[in-house]
């Protein structure tokens, strides 16, 4: 399956400069399958460029993320320099946050809750005769 984006999009976008084509093309291939997944199966026969735009940029950000912290550090001390990622800050490697799941999700028309149909016997209508054993009450 091809990914939701393709190479020049992401090469497009600033901070991937000098990325190796055959690299970027296994991130793509990777961050798509978890967007896929997560917008199942919305998203199961789109390809690039019939991606939304907004699953477009929660990939690039996701392969940006997945380049530079690819073991998903939360600190990191250089000498006088100390940065510190709150673990609520959704802190991650290349999977999907949730906020970035929320987002694939509306784009992909996936809405948060699902209906079922029922079938089987319904509630007793005022319109039906009420019985008991087969025998009228009313």
């Amino acid at each position: 399956m091809a990914g939701l984006i393709t190479i020049d999009q992401l090469l497009a976008r600033p901070g991937f400069e000098g990325l190796d084509s055959g690299q970027g093309e296994a991130l793509i291939d990777d961050a798509s399958a978890f967007v896929r997944d997560a917008a199942s199966p919305e998203l199961d026969d789109v390809e690039a460029p019939a991606t939304p735009p907004a699953v477009v940029a929660v990939v690039v950000n996701m392969i940006r993320r997945g380049l530079r912290n690819p073991l998903g550090h939360q600190g990191e001390t250089l000498g006088d320099y100390s940065y510190q990622a709150s673990a609520d800050a959704g802190v991650a490697t290349l999977y999907l946050t949730r906020r970035e799941r929320r987002i694939v999700r509306h784009a992909a028309g996936k809405a948060n809750a699902d209906s079922v149909t029922m079938t089987g016997d319904l509630p007793w209508q005022p319109s039906e005769p009420a019985t008991v054993l087969g025998e009228d009450l009313v």
